[in-house]
């Protein structure tokens, strides 16, 4: 696995935004930037799998009747 190197990033949430990242970091009982990691890491699985298909789609044989 890849060595996961911690920066800090400066970024401004919109306040509804930060509100959500706060209310999750309370359930989970995690930080902030855990959740928003985690977030952002499923989101970028998720565009991944979503262009994996329509790869695969293109590489289908179409048939036209």
């Amino acid at each position: 696995m890849e060595k996961i190197v911690r920066k800090s990033a400066g970024v401004k949430f919109e306040s509804d935004v930060l509100a959500f990242i706060d209310r999750l970091a309370r359930e989970q009982q995690r930080s902030r930037s855990f959740i928003i990691n985690a977030i952002l890491r499923w989101y970028s699985k998720w565009l991944s799998e979503q262009q994996a298909k329509v790869e695969a789609e293109q590489d289908q044989p179409v048939i036209r009747l």
